[in-house]
């Protein structure tokens, strides 16, 4: 399995946008045969991060499959869009 993992900060005067973006995040598993989990949501902790996403696959293929899926294209463009900072780290488990 790989874990496709997202952490980011909201751009100055787009925190408003969060909560929307994270709905339209967990909707995806209903859309995208790769996604085996995805979990989503804002961070607790003190952090300049405001949300972190996980997305698990079951390997590179479905990881390239899910990137480049086009209902998830517009999510992708949504959060470039809105976020300050975007982190991914992709790794095995």
């Amino acid at each position: 399995m790989i874990r496709h993992a997202v952490i980011w900060s909201m751009a100055p005067g787009r925190g408003g946008e969060l909560e929307p973006l994270l709905d339209e995040l967990r909707a995806l598993p209903a859309v995208i045969d790769e996604i085996r989990a995805l979990t989503a949501g804002p961070l607790l902790n003190e952090s300049p991060y405001d949300a972190a996403l996980c997305v698990d696959v079951d390997d590179e293929a479905a990881l390239e499959r899910y990137r480049s899926h086009p209902a998830h294209q517009p999510s992708l463009a949504r959060l470039r869009e809105v976020a300050a900072e975007i982190v991914v780290a992709d790794y095995r488990f």
